[in-house]
């Protein structure tokens, strides 16, 4: 199985796994405020600060003692990040 871990090491997987999180939801942050969509962008980016927290807290500590406590602590927030970019998405004008 190569998994992001066994492909490249504990180290280097934790912060490909912590950068692909934040830099998608920051960009998608990014896009909904580029189309207008302010609230949205803000929301995410308020949904984003509190992973970011954990993910220093827990993951980036140590992935493998932590990665309940983490899950538990920060997939809530990742959660509600996807139902608020989706919210977006279905009240977009600007989408045909």
């Amino acid at each position: 199985l190569q998994s992001l871990p066994v492909a490249f090491g504990v180290e280097a997987a934790k912060w490909i796994c912590v950068a692909s999180i934040d830099v998608t939801q920051a960009l998608v942050a990014a896009y909904l405020a580029y189309n207008g969509q302010l609230g949205y962008a803000g929301a995410l980016v308020a949904l984003i600060l509190p992973q970011m927290y954990f993910q220093q807290k827990y993951f980036l500590v140590d992935p493998v003692e932590y990665d309940v406590k983490y899950q538990a602590s920060a997939q809530p927030f990742l959660v509600l990040g996807i139902l608020v970019t989706a919210l977006a998405v279905g009240h977009a004008d600007y989408l045909p």
